[in-house]
């Protein structure tokens, strides 16, 4: 495809004026101040009070980007004093043509058009107070100095009215993004609303899966144990009643060991689920809780809990059954010889940490015990990382809130 040929881009020339502008852009007070100098070495030749006139009008160049008010107000005044004082004009006039265009573009228009109704007031009396000396037609020279102060004033001016434009377009993007930034925080709030709903739903229907097998477990177990006891209590009640002796009288003391044996059993079996339901250690604090758990691992587990205040009751006990799901995992699975647990809080988070020095691979699989745990703890808003490399060692942290 053939290209175009730009003078500015591929010649010498081209090359110079790039790089002039770009520098004048890069040090506006500099170019000001060169300006100011090239304008004044032009009026030097004229002494006395005119000098010091040129004086003020190239310092009004110098400082009119900071303070183009202030500036445009002396320049004007130095300019009505020469008028008044009936001198010459210089180069240095040219500065209140600069300074306009410079108040046009900064400021708002009822104030350029002050200052460009002002400038034709000066120029109107400069025009008369000299009209005597010029001999050339005066009708030009007015139309030239007005059509020059105008051209200032509307250039200043187009330039004030693309920086609002810019402005006005760069703010509406800003807000564009910010609505689209805060409907895509709405969005994936709602998602997360949803899957915490989600999570919930299922964890409510594994509490109740889980309520049904405590049933189960009461009905099949203790229930029929229960059953049965009260049915040798009632033989043995009616043995004592008979006064049997003999033969009977042991049958009688078996019938009363059966019956002891039996309530040790079911009592062991009520313990047993009760703490599978909340175990009471935890009403001394996970700390206590967890100490009791180490304690009745197969593997030998180190422990080391730093939390300073208690979390809810219900994070608590979910932490508590988690790491024994967890330690009963490493127990199970990993083949470990040594263990550790750790339990700590940080901005309003509870972590647990178990590692081991299994044989590592640990993984979720759908429908596996760390996949429920994966949901249990997501319905808090909490989640589960998992770092079990093939030959181990592996570490799963559980980070639930302090709260619910």
């Amino acid at each position: 495809m053939p290209q175009t040929f730009d003078p500015r881009r591929n010649t010498y020339p081209g090359h110079v004026l790039r790089d002039t502008s770009a520098w004048l852009q890069r040090h506006p007070w500099q170019a000001d101040s060169a300006l100011a100098i090239v304008l004044f070495a032009y009026s030097t030749s004229q002494g006395g009070a005119l000098a010091a006139i040129s004086l003020g009008l190239a310092a009004g160049v110098v400082v009119r980007r900071r303070y183009p008010v202030t500036a445009f107000a002396a320049v004007a005044a130095l300019a009505m004093v020469q008028v008044i004082l009936g001198l010459g004009p210089s180069m240095t006039d040219l500065a209140i043509i600069v300074v306009l265009y410079t108040l046009a573009a900064s400021r708002p228009r009822p104030i350029s058009v002050t200052g460009l109704a002002a400038c034709l007031i000066i120029a109107i009396g400069a025009i008369a107070r000299w009209a005597g000396a010029y001999r050339g037609p005066l009708d030009a020279v007015i139309a030239g100095t007005a059509g020059l102060v105008v051209a200032a004033w509307l250039l200043g001016d187009s330039v004030a009215v693309r920086r609002a434009y810019y402005a006005a377009l760069e703010e509406r993007t800003v807000r564009l993004e910010t609505e689209r930034d805060a409907q895509a925080r709405i969005v994936a709030a709602a998602e997360r609303a949803r899957e915490l709903e989600e999570k919930r739903a299922r964890v409510i229907d594994h509490s109740a899966a889980r309520l049904r097998r405590i049933e189960r477990d009461l009905h099949d177990g203790a229930q029929v144990r229960l059953a049965a006891l009260a049915m040798t209590l009632g033989d043995l009640k009616e043995r004592l009643e008979l006064g049997g002796a003999g033969a009977d009288g042991e049958h009688t003391r078996v019938l009363a060991d059966s019956a002891h044996r039996n309530a040790k059993e079911i009592m062991t079996e009520l313990r047993d689920l009760a703490r599978g339901i909340h175990p009471p250690v935890l009403d001394r604090g996970l700390d206590a809780a967890l100490s009791v758990l180490v304690q009745a691992s197969a593997t030998p587990v180190d422990l080391r809990v730093t939390v300073k205040q208690r979390p809810s009751p219900a994070i608590e006990s979910m932490a508590y059954f988690c790491a024994a799901e967890l330690l009963a995992n490493v127990t199970k699975h990993s083949g470990a010889s040594r263990a550790s647990v750790s339990v700590s809080e940080q901005h309003e988070r509870l972590t647990i940490t178990v590692r081991d020095d299994g044989c590592g691979g640990a993984r979720v699989v759908p429908g596996g015990g760390l996949d429920g745990l994966v949901e249990r703890v997501q319905s808090v808003d909490g989640h589960l990382d998992i770092d079990s490399p093939p030959g181990g060692p592996t570490t799963l942290a559980i980070e639930l809130p302090e709260r619910t």
